[in-house]
């Protein structure tokens, strides 16, 4: 029995590899994270390392990773032995040019599976670029993708899909503040351009089940809920403070390995928000 979703919720996210809207905490509190990244933002000088591994950076977003609520969603679609793979900020400014080509997350070389959930932290409907997805695309396989250096792109390779498939069979994962869109790592997706009037928060909550297939390249994971006695993943350290120097150095140590992970066949070469010198949209 479910803990928070319904049975007919779990089918369809299992049928269709997403389930969107569900509301995951109050706009209220959404908000408030929304403010304290704008906080930070206006400190430090290297924000962009937000776009991954968040956690270890900042013992506030560890928080939602960590909250009962959100965890309950997660745990009735993949079960209660959770591991925190990324934290991941995707804010897209409101320039009618930012975007994210179609893509499956599983295609370089992430666990399998891990799922997603796209947390709104401001209004993310269709004209401020929200999430897009093709229902059941997640059972197709890993598609064929090219990588690109297109500055607009806010993928880390800036990566897209060169099979052909129907993108008129799209669903947009339109979300109020505090709602969250929950999607497999292989479903085809993507987002649209931001035509304002504001910029568009969404954070990637991203958690993967103690038994998930690892990568080809041990990586790491927190554990969040529950045990784990299968051992495919690494723990991480928790970090003890706000962008301190403890915490950034543990950073620099896990996403130095992910990011071997990702770019290992890659033209283009990491950007700042994996530890390298490319800039990251």
């Amino acid at each position: 029995m479910p803990k928070v979703l319904t049975e007919a919720q779990v089918r369809s996210y299992h049928d269709n590899g997403f389930l969107s809207p569900v509301r995951a905490m109050s706009a209220e509190r959404a908000r408030g994270y929304r403010e304290r990244f704008e906080k930070l933002e206006a400190r430090v000088s290297d924000i962009k390392k937000m776009k991954t591994k968040s956690h270890l950076l900042c013992p506030w977003v560890l928080e939602i990773a960590e909250d009962t609520d959100i965890l309950d969603i997660f745990e009735d679609l993949i079960g209660p032995n959770l591991r925190v793979w990324s934290m991941a900020w995707r804010v897209k400014k409101a320039d009618g040019e930012t975007f994210a080509g179609w893509h499956q997350d599983s295609s370089y070389g992430a666990a399998l599976p891990v799922v997603l959930g796209a947390l709104a932290l401001s209004d993310c409907g269709a004209t401020n670029g929200c999430l897009r997805g093709i229902p059941g695309s997640h059972k197709w396989g890993i598609l064929k993708h090219e990588e690109s250096d297109d500055p607009r792109s806010i993928l880390a390779r800036g990566q897209y899909i060169t099979d052909s498939f129907d993108e008129s069979t799209a669903v947009d994962f339109a979300l109020k503040p505090g709602e969250i869109a929950m999607f497999d790592n292989s479903l085809v997706h993507g987002s649209g351009t931001n035509f304002g009037p504001d910029r568009r928060f969404l954070l990637l909550v991203e958690m993967l089940p103690t038994w998930a297939k690892p990568p080809r390249v041990r990586q790491s994971a927190m554990l969040v809920r529950g045990t784990d006695t299968i051992g495919n993943f690494d723990d991480e350290p928790r970090p003890n403070g706000e962008w301190s120097e403890q915490a950034l150095a543990n950073w620099a140590g896990v996403v130095s390995r992910r990011s071997k992970l990702i770019f290992e066949d890659s033209k283009i070469g990491p950007s700042e928000a994996y530890g390298g010198t490319r800039r990251a949209t």
